[in-house]
């Protein structure tokens, strides 16, 4: 056992002389002499070397956005809200063209007289104004009956309330001033206020979406279910990021306010189907 180790120890330090030799006079113009051991140890430190190279390079510079785990960095979140805003202005925008192309059409065509539109803006919504957004007799009778019904589902909201205070910990959907208040005998199912500028609109829980919608009220309107059938309803004037099926977290970015933006929001607190006053539980 010894004769081999000390072989394969012979063989790791038994020297290699490399000659580099002039080709006309065979003169020896640089040498170096290797063993298996240098030439090992040698390749090692370089990997080494390589290795924390190449994890300063993703830890100090942007590359490390593409790792999975560093996708939450505020900065890239920051960006990605931006981003969703200039696409959602962008989208409008070009909702808007497509309008005053098919007005400027109808112009040429003679279907609309052109001393009928005044302005580019107006010839522009000559289709849009077309779509009635005023909900229906039906649409109506429906929502007073669903309203109703749910009135009749209502029961003891002290005992509801308190399990959720002492099993949940909710965070503040939004800051800012509140304006109406809920209010079962007039109808009023959730809180509404007037966020402050440049805040965002949070999930108050871990849940999933499970709607994600445009109302008649011309609100967009989300819905996220939690556990324990605890269902929180978001409604803005703003289009939310989040789509039907995206899991979130709770404190989760749902939308944000921009400066000039219409902050009017309303938040609801729904128990196994029965809606709660979120003021009891939350500080907006």
């Amino acid at each position: 056992m010894e004769n081999k180790l000390d072989n394969f120890l012979k063989k790791i330090r038994f020297k290699y002389k490399i000659s580099i030799l002039n080709e006309n006079t065979l003169e020896e113009v640089f040498h170096i002499r290797l063993s298996k051991g240098t030439v090992v140890g040698a390749g090692f430190l370089i990997a080494i070397v390589y290795f924390f190279l190449i994890a300063f390079l993703i830890i100090k510079t942007p590359i490390r956005g593409f790792l999975p785990g560093y996708t939450e960095n505020i900065n890239l979140r920051r960006q990605l809200m931006q981003d969703a805003l200039v696409v959602d202005s962008l989208s409008e925008q070009l909702d808007l063209q497509i309008q005053y192309m098919e007005g400027l059409r109808a112009v040429m065509s003679g279907k609309v007289l052109l001393d009928s539109a005044s302005t580019t803006q107006a010839l522009s919504n000559i289709t849009s104004d077309k779509i009635s957004l005023e909900p229906s007799e039906r649409e109506i009778a429906y929502r007073d009956s669903f309203e109703a019904s749910e009135l009749e589902n209502i029961n003891s909201i002290n005992s509801t309330s308190e399990e959720v205070e002492t099993t949940y910990l909710m965070c503040s959907p939004a800051k800012g001033r509140v304006i109406d208040t809920f209010n079962i005998r007039k109808r009023v199912y959730g809180t509404t206020i007037v966020a402050v500028q440049n805040t965002s609109v949070l999930s108050v829980l871990d849940g999933i979406v499970i709607s994600s919608d445009y109302s008649f009220r011309n609100l967009y309107v989300l819905c996220i279910q939690h556990a324990d059938n605890i269902v929180t309803v978001y409604k803005t004037r703003q289009p939310f990021m989040k789509q039907k099926g995206t899991k979130v977290h709770a404190g989760e970015i749902l939308t944000t306010f921009r400066n000039g933006m219409d902050s009017y929001f309303e938040f609801e607190l729904w128990k196994d189907g029965v809606a709660v006053n979120p003021l009891t539980y939350i500080s907006f």
